[in-house]
């Protein structure tokens, strides 16, 4: 329990600090008292106004196609290539923002297969990338809900001749009614904390998001006042968002896994299935199968041979593995100490707990980084630091995922073994290395995996932070979109893909071992 509380005072100090130098506005450079009327800057008030609107649009946009997609998945069990469809709904879940752009801006640009020209930066971009990112994660939340309807629910349907439209309106309707908002929310709060999808495809002003304007503020403009203001603003809506979130629905447990299996329902022929689900993967595939393919073809042997490219390798390299190894050794200890309390019988405190792991979706990354930008550059130099602060603020990113992936095993295990272990004297190294370790390996490799291609993946406080020296690999790609250097950018984006992967696979097998389906 002491390693539990220990970890929550870190993540305290880590998120109050940097709240504390947002909130000393009195100290800022330039900061004048009439700057906190920012209802009567046009400028903040367009940016708000479009962060919430097209957060609400990608939300939509997302998740009522995926309740068509998920059901369509739950009725034709017998769709040809049905579990490669749902792996390949996996895979958006650990590309890198930047990447799916690239393959994004590979179909619809200009030069694409379907090219949109100009129309595709703005909102038009920005919709179609968190479609592409959030619909099949949406997808792969609401399939358990087919999953949980008991069998004999359809079999009683079926003695009483049911039609479509009962068997929906009496059985699927109601069991999906419970998830729906909660996923709506979490995709909302996804898409109005999106920060390099904006960045890359949101072609101007006009379509500039708070995240967006913070990097701005900072980097560019130099306004710290601007941007404490902004990240205040952030950080509010985030914080109405989440109240409504754990307001209305907790979400389906679900293995966020690039694997899925097969949901059990009843198989229902339909064309229109089909065609949805055909569609569906179409959507998905065709940034990735169009950004290995212009990726392949283009200058390869000019960015390979570029040293710049392979010093950004390693930092991003460095960054994900140094941020999964910290994110699930406090994760480790977190749900260690809840699922103890559970086991006590303690429901509301080990809730409490995880809930406070989760803290990320509360306190944007960019806005950490703003206090944490504030708070320190009038006494260090902290480009210099930039290192334990990306580690930090990725590893807290990524505790979600692990409280999330590691939490069901963890407290399964607890409940089934904490007498044994007590009658036995087994406790400390003996334990985890008879009892836990094997048990628990598996949901710790992918854990790792996902923390680990998450984090080598962000863009976000690399950007407000990042140096020549320092750069990652979604930086330099970020650079080579700045300067119109889209070929050699798309061959970076699927050097960077590649490196992901690799990563993702070795962490899951060599931590998960040969359990993995």
């Amino acid at each position: 329990m002491r390693s539990a509380y220990l970890v929550l005072a870190i993540l305290g100090i880590v998120v109050l600090l940097p709240m504390a130098g947002l909130l000393n506005l009195s100290q800022l450079p330039g900061f004048e008292p009439q700057d906190l009327q920012f209802w009567h800057s046009a400028y903040i008030r367009r940016v708000v106004v479009f962060s919430f609107w097209q957060a609400l649009l990608s939300s939509l946009l997302s998740v009522i196609p995926a309740v068509l997609v998920a059901r369509a998945f739950a009725h034709t069990g017998d769709f040809p290539f049905r579990s490669l469809l749902l792996r390949l709904f996996g895979i958006p879940l650990v590309v890198p923002s930047v990447v799916a752009v690239l393959g994004i801006v590979s179909v619809y640009g200009s030069g694409g297969w379907i090219p949109l020209g100009r129309s595709l930066y703005g909102i038009n971009g920005i919709l179609l990338a968190h479609v592409f990112f959030n619909l099949p994660l949406a997808v792969r939340l609401l399939l358990p809900v087919w999953q949980g309807i008991p069998r004999h629910h359809w079999q009683l349907g079926e003695q009483l001749g049911f039609s479509k439209w009962h068997r929906w309106r009496y059985l699927e309707w109601p069991a999906l009614r419970e998830g729906l908002p909660g996923v709506l929310l979490l995709v909302f709060m996804l898409c109005l904390t999106s920060f390099a999808v904006v960045l890359t495809l949101g072609g101007g002003p006009k379509s500039t998001t708070l995240e967006v304007a913070i990097y701005q503020s900072l980097r560019y403009d130099f306004d710290p006042a601007q941007a404490v203001i902004l990240a205040l603003l952030q950080l509010s809506l985030c914080v109405l968002v989440a109240v409504a979130m754990f307001r209305f629905q907790k979400l389906p447990e679900v293995e966020i896994s690039i694997s899925s299996q097969a949901i059990e329902s009843q198989n229902y022929r339909s064309l229109l299935n089909w065609a949805v689900i055909v569609f569906a993967g179409i959507f998905v595939g065709l940034p990735l199968a169009s950004l290995l393919i212009d990726g392949l073809l283009g200058p390869l042997g000019r960015v390979v041979s570029n040293i710049n490219i392979w010093r950004a390798a390693g930092n991003t390299l460095m960054l994900g593995l140094a941020a999964a190894l910290l994110s699930n050794i406090a994760g480790w200890f977190l749900l260690r100490g809840s699922s103890e309390l559970a086991n006590q019988g303690h429901l509301k405190q080990a809730k409490l707990i995880e809930l406070c792991g989760s803290v990320i979706y509360v306190v944007p990354p960019l806005v950490i980084g703003t206090g944490i930008f504030v708070l320190f550059s009038d006494y260090v130099d902290i480009f210099e630091w930039v290192y334990p602060v990306v580690i930090l603020v990725n590893a807290m990113m990524g505790l979600p995922f692990v409280i999330r992936t590691l939490g069901p095993s963890m407290r399964q295990n607890r409940m089934r073994y904490e007498y044994l272990c007590h009658s036995l004297a087994l406790d400390g190294w003996n334990r985890f290395r008879i009892i836990d370790w094997p048990l628990l390996r598996r949901p710790l490799g992918l854990s790792a995996a996902l923390v680990a291609a998450l984090a080598m993946g962000d863009l976000g406080v690399i950007a407000l932070f990042g140096t020549p020296k320092t750069a990652t690999m979604p930086l330099v790609i970020y650079q080579q979109l700045g300067a119109y250097l889209i070929p050699q950018a798309t061959v970076t984006a699927l050097l960077l893909l590649g490196l992901c992967l690799m990563v993702f696979w070795a962490l899951e097998r060599c931590i998960g071992g040969n359990q993995n389906a």
